[in-house]
């Protein structure tokens, strides 16, 4: 199952489950109960295969807290903000992944649990192209390509399912080391760069971490 930030759980003064058809669908997604995975930009054409991907990966530095500063409009992201991911290491092969957001309208937050481990670890020069699910399902897609980072200022990821009929749905997401990003001229440059090249500008949807009431996840 895929997806980045699969939201479940949101947490009030009393933890609620949400109720929503949305979220239930989402659920359903992350569980593996459906064929198909959509991410957030629909297209009528077969998941690109120009993409590149760091070379090289080091996971290790990749490890730790990221602040969401854009993305696709996803099903399970709709209407939050104060996005961060949190990535440990369970063991030498597995990223334990905590995503965590919250909604400023309704003020409530919300967190996913999964894992992630990389695509193709028996490469010799290993490639950012990871594999991550939620809630034990199982780790069987390449659904987490970082086009790049520096691993200290950012990381621009993309993912794309391949649908029925040569259609595809693509995710993307735009992470910063800190809540807003850095004046570090190489960072802009390649981030930028990198989202110029290969991301829709008119689907981009930008992430708000300035309100005083995102929560320090």
């Amino acid at each position: 199952s895929t997806g980045i930030f699969i939201l479940l759980q949101q947490s009030t003064k009393q933890d609620t489950m949400y109720k929503s058809p949305q979220v239930f669908a989402a659920a359903l997604l992350v569980l593996g109960l459906s064929s198909a995975v959509v991410y957030g930009v629909i297209y009528d054409r077969p998941c690109r295969t120009e993409i590149s991907v760091v070379q090289n990966f080091c996971l290790d530095r990749y490890l730790g807290k990221w602040y969401e500063l854009q993305r696709y409009e996803q099903p399970f992201q709709i209407k939050v903000d104060c996005t961060t991911a949190n990535y440990g290491l369970l063991d030498p092969a597995t990223v334990s992944v905590r995503n965590s957001a919250f909604s400023l309208i309704n003020e409530t937050s919300s967190e996913a649990i999964g894992t992630a481990v990389l695509s193709f670890p028996e490469q010799e020069i290993v490639q950012a192209k990871l594999n991550v699910s939620f809630f034990g399902a199982p780790n069987d897609r390449s659904n987490y390509w970082v086009i790049d980072t520096d691993y200290e200022n950012f990381a621009i990821v993309w993912s794309c399912e391949p649908l029925p009929q040569d259609r595809s749905s693509e995710g993307f997401w735009f992470l910063s080391r800190e809540r807003k990003f850095t004046d570090d001229k190489d960072a802009n440059e390649r981030a930028f760069g990198a989202i110029r090249k290969y991301i829709d500008q008119n689907e981009i949807r930008f992430t708000n971490q300035a309100d005083e009431r995102c929560p320090d996840f």
